[in-house]
């Protein structure tokens, strides 16, 4: 081999080392971001699932369940930064992931909690009107029944004094 064959071929080995070096830079770079784009919608998720819990909370459903999954997304997310501070950024995209996906079924759990919360409260409403209605309608048919027997006892009362007549 020649010299400068030699020469070239050591400029050739040096700028493919310099462009791998540059694309695995620019491609860790490109998974670091995908990593905190991962993460901070992870975040967003669990943030939306936690509102939609309150309003399911306040509506009168039962959230025990789905504040024990809504614990477990938050460590998720604790383990996905973690793992992203520690430059395994793949890893972190997967956990927040898991994350993010648990933070939208407990919200749409959330959501069908809430409706049902509202139609037990309908349900619950019939219930009272409809007992009070018959409450009611019991009571007017007691006074009646009741009136009835006091006039007849009072008329029988009145009908056996005896008038009194005074002298003017």
């Amino acid at each position: 081999m020649s010299a400068s064959y030699k020469y070239c071929f050591g400029v050739a080995v040096a700028c493919l080392l310099l462009l791998a070096s540059v694309v695995l830079c620019a491609s860790a770079e490109s998974n670091r971001d995908v990593a905190v784009s991962s993460i901070s919608d992870a975040e967003q998720a669990v943030a939306s699932a936690y509102v939609a819990v309150l309003d399911a909370e306040r509506a009168g459903a039962n959230v025990s369940g789905l504040l024990v999954r809504l614990n477990g997304a938050a460590e998720l997310i604790l383990e996905a930064h973690a793992a992203f501070d520690s430059g395994s950024f793949g890893e972190a995209v997967r956990l927040a992931g898991l994350s993010g996906g648990v933070g939208v079924e407990v919200e749409h759990g959330a959501g069908l909690l809430k409706v049902e919360a509202g139609n037990a409260s309908v349900d619950r409403f019939w219930l009272y009107l409809g007992v009070s209605a018959v409450a009611v309608a019991v009571v007017v048919c007691v006074g009646y029944v009741g009136f009835g027997f006091f006039k007849k006892w009072y008329f029988r009362r009145l009908l056996k004094m005896k008038p009194r007549v005074g002298k003017a």
